[in-house]
């Protein structure tokens, strides 16, 4: 087996063994954790299949997966840091607005798909930059890596499908979300084991 083989069935692992470590790691095991994780999965395999008809299913399977995101977070919302929050979404959503628009063309039926997708990852960017500011602890600290990656990964992911086709930046991308998904498992475990 060569190295671009063993690339593929790593890709295609990454996510059901970062399943099963939070099956074994997590005393809650999180249902919308597991969903995340399965739309994730369908949106890799859309996308990585190149096919343009499925481009669609990729986008709609990408935000439920934010969507799970979202859910997973939304708990560290609260009323003292809600207008902090919406400040600290404003620059991701504008910066994702300007890649959208650079790749508008390209996006077709999807166009505001990925406006949701942008706005939910901005939330969740605005939720990790609170929470690390307020509560400085490791758990703050795995959250903001992941919703950084998070929010890179889209830019690059874009300039790879419609700009420039590039190795290098598609094996950033997977490297990027391999690490992300990881962070966020982390993050998950940490603020789990506080609960009991």
């Amino acid at each position: 087996m060569d190295n671009e083989e063993s690339g593929k069935y790593f890709w295609f692992a990454r996510i059901p063994i970062l399943a099963v470590l939070y099956f074994i790691s997590s005393k809650e095991k999180k249902l919308i954790y597991f969903a995340g994780l399965l739309f994730y999965q369908l949106a890799s395999v859309f996308f990585f299949t190149g096919n343009p008809n499925y481009f669609l299913f990729g986008t709609l399977s990408s935000v439920l997966f934010k969507v799970c995101l979202v859910l997973l977070i939304f708990t560290l919302v609260t009323v003292k840091n809600r207008t902090a929050i919406g400040l600290a979404i404003l620059p991701f959503f504008v910066l994702y607005l300007y890649v959208i628009e650079l790749v508008v063309d390209s996006l077709g039926d999807t166009y505001y798909i990925w406006i949701i997708n942008a706005l939910l990852t901005s939330f969740i960017g605005g939720v990790a930059i609170v929470y690390y500011l307020n509560d400085s602890d490791e758990k703050g600290a795995w959250l903001l890596i992941s919703a950084i990656l998070f929010i890179v990964q889209i830019a690059a992911f874009f300039i790879n499908k419609f700009y420039v086709k590039n190795e290098g930046i598609y094996q950033m991308i997977i490297l990027s979300y391999g690490i992300s998904h990881f962070t966020f498992y982390k993050f998950l475990i940490l603020k789990e084991n506080e609960l009991f």
